[in-house]
């Protein structure tokens, strides 16, 4: 086996940071440490005041064979400043890109600073390259030779979820992301919380989503035993004293037997833990609901998207209509469950009047919270695809949370901007939502959590 010890995984999320951990390297760093008996250090930019300096500090403390660089599309950027200075301190260094940026948008990547490129899962791939020193004839990877860049075949996404050892949590300061941990706070108490995966891939086609996670993760869904799942939230429990999660898969309730076959289990096992899960309008049945409840589902994520069923249907690719939105509602209501609602302004052809409707539909529904994003086209989508010649904005400069990226027309950035403020304040501006907000986050328990909600939004 090649040298390998000296490892490092670097995640440039230098932007909102999240109490969402980077699951991705925390799977590749426990696979990493079953398999070759190596535990690599992580370093996670989210939280550093100054990310350079703390980089810098890092590399500048110990050298490193192999370092590995883990990015989303919206962090191309910030990967390659990263990796331009690892390259500048440490040229020895051998270094990997992974991640949703490199699977979708490899060509891109081609830059002197990176050595390697692995597209798609990155476990065996991994594994097989620090073994052989080389990406030479190994599934997935592209790999620099002088000037020009030899490219793999792809490799087959693991079959057997099982196999993959729990996420390395204990790799890093797991207490520092539960501090940004808010996803249950609607419940009306600090929750130390989570998130975990029980299954990979999505049989959808959303327009903003595919075939982005078809080339990460295949066609295929694939899903983890709830005995498999039940073990690792018991460890999570024990080791690190959390109080709940959330599911993080795309949608919990495609497969209705393995749900609630997992719920059972949950129920049995008497974990004493709360949860959330991202669930499809079209899917929600009562039953299913009331059995995950029972387990211990207390919220669940709705992806509405939008007021208009021809901007969801035709533009995003979601085939469920509002009375499918409005009958989840519903049954989610009559469980005492709580529900948050995902929408998008600013679809391709999009009107004034269905922004506005959108919004007025986010403050009818019964919501208990709401996210309101610009639609963006992330590189690789169809959404992308089919409308590239009206994007008028560099990838770089990507940011679904304020910038709206298409060529102007009935709508514009600084009027899409503020219907999303508008929006956000007509919500949690109504009187009986706002004395209820009050009175949950400002009590002695919720002080702290909502300053810090605060900094994130204004800073």
């Amino acid at each position: 086996m090649a040298e390998a010890k000296e490892l490092l995984l670097i995640y440039p999320r230098l932007r909102y940071p999240s109490g969402d951990p980077p699951l991705g390297i925390l799977y590749l760093a426990g696979y990493l440490r079953q398999k070759l008996g190596i535990a690599p250090e992580i370093l996670d930019l989210s939280f550093a005041k100054n990310p350079w300096q703390t980089l810098r500090q890092k590399l500048e403390e110990k050298k490193y064979q192999w370092i590995g660089i883990s990015a989303m599309v919206t962090m191309a950027e910030s990967s390659e400043k990263v990796a331009e200075l690892v390259r500048y301190l440490q040229p020895q260094a051998k270094i990997i890109l992974g991640g949703p940026h490199p699977t979708t948008l490899p060509e891109k990547c081609q830059s002197k600073n990176f050595d390697f490129l692995v597209l798609g899962e990155g476990e065996e791939t991994f594994v097989q390259l620090l073994e052989k020193g080389t990406g030479e004839g190994v599934e997935g990877v592209w790999f620099r030779v002088d000037e020009h860049w030899e490219k793999n075949p792809s490799r087959s996404p693991l079959q057997d979820l099982d196999q993959i050892p729990f996420p390395a949590f204990d790799l890093v300061d797991l207490s520092l992301y539960q501090k940004y941990w808010f996803q249950l706070d609607t419940l009306g108490e600090p929750i130390s919380g989570t998130n975990i995966l029980a299954s990979r891939g999505c049989p959808y086609q959303c327009s903003f989503c595919q075939p982005t996670l078809e080339r990460l993760f295949g066609k295929k869904l694939r899903k983890r035993s709830p005995k498999n799942i039940i073990q690792e939230l018991f460890w999570l429990k024990e080791r690190f004293g959390i109080q709940g999660f959330i599911f993080a898969d795309d949608t919990l309730i495609v497969d209705k037997n393995w749900c609630r076959e997992l719920a059972r289990e949950m129920l049995a096992q008497n974990l004493g833990l709360v949860f959330g899960a991202n669930v499809r309008a079209e899917l929600v049945e009562e039953d299913i609901l009331r059995a995950l409840k029972e387990a211990g589902l207390r919220k669940i994520y709705l992806g509405i998207e939008s007021w208009s069923d021809r901007i969801r249907r035709e533009i995003l690719g979601k085939n469920f209509t509002r009375e499918e939105v409005e009958q989840a509602v519903s049954i989610a209501k009559k469980l005492g469950l709580k529900i948050q609602g995902y929408f998008m302004l600013g679809a391709p052809g999009e009107s004034r009047e269905e922004v506005k409707r959108t919004i007025k539909y986010a403050r009818q529904l019964g919501l208990d919270d709401i996210t309101i994003n610009l639609t963006t086209p992330l590189p690789g989508t169809y959404l992308y695809e089919k409308y590239k010649t009206d994007i008028v904005r560099e990838e770089k400069d990507f940011d679904y949370y304020r910038r709206w990226v298409f060529r102007k027309g009935e709508l514009n950035q600084s009027w899409l901007r503020a219907q999303q403020i508008l929006g956000y304040l007509a919500f949690y501006l109504h009187p009986k939502k706002f004395i209820k907000i009050l009175r949950e986050n400002l009590s002695p328990k919720m002080l702290a959590r909502t300053g810090l909600k605060l900094k994130r939004v204004l800073g």
